[in-house]
């Protein structure tokens, strides 16, 4: 009876496995964009690439923090911090972090056209394939970034690295990589107040959602939509 439960089980997780990456694109995408992005597999193949890389992350991280720092239980178990201002530090960083985004559309014309090129490979996505970019960037990237890599080298120096993760879509240094910079000493001072990973999860998880969100809901048949508003 226990191996029948066992193959049943296995099963089951191998459909879940299958429909998440055998092909996210046709899983995430809503119908609409399905059709528009079958010119383009780059879309899917972004998508699909950027999932593993994330699982990756997460791995090496929980493996660094498991084995060489040995502090997966203080980073991952309770947050020994008060409730009220754990909140408080999560909504004040992912307000702060939007704004910043938002300056920076209005006032560089490199950060639209960034985006713009996201757009292409996000727009239609539904809320289920934003959730899960979402949870697998934030979790991967906090794992390893602030879990494994800031205890060898600091805050300052692994929001660095943090930035050069995150480059243009030429691979050049922009005011995305100098946002991202901005976000990491955040993310990695949260850390450090609250001697938990969770918080700085959350404020990941906020920030790229309401990003893959809004880059999923942009018309690209209408270029008016990323125009400079003072253009318009």
């Amino acid at each position: 009876m226990s191996s029948m439960l066992e193959i049943n089980e296995k099963a089951f997780f191998e459909q879940v496995l299958q429909k998440i990456w055998a092909s996210p694109g046709e899983h995430f995408m809503s119908q609409a964009t399905k059709r528009a992005l079958k010119k383009s597999d780059i879309a899917k193949q972004f998508i699909k690439a950027s999932s593993v890389v994330y699982v990756i992350m997460a791995f090496v991280g929980f493996e660094i923090c498991w084995w060489y720092h040995q502090n997966v239980h203080a980073l991952l178990g309770p947050v020994n911090y008060e409730l009220g201002m754990t909140l408080g530090i999560i909504v004040a960083a992912v307000l702060f972090l939007n704004i910043c985004q938002r300056y920076m559309e209005l006032q560089f014309s490199s950060y639209k056209k960034f985006k713009k090129s996201l757009a292409a490979i996000f727009s239609g996505l539904n809320v289920f394939g934003a959730i899960v970019l979402a949870l697998l960037s934030s979790v991967g990237e906090e794992l390893l970034f602030r879990g494994a890599i800031q205890p060898f080298l600091g805050v300052w120096i692994t929001s660095f690295l943090f930035g050069l993760l995150h480059l243009d879509a030429d691979g050049n240094v922009s005011v995305w990589t100098i946002w991202a910079v901005v976000a990491g000493l955040i993310l990695g001072a949260v850390v450090n107040v609250t001697g938990s990973l969770w918080p700085a999860i959350a404020i990941h998880f906020l920030i790229n959602f309401i990003g893959i969100r809004g880059l999923s809901k942009i018309d690209l048949s209408a270029p008016a939509l990323m125009q400079d508003p003072s253009t318009r």
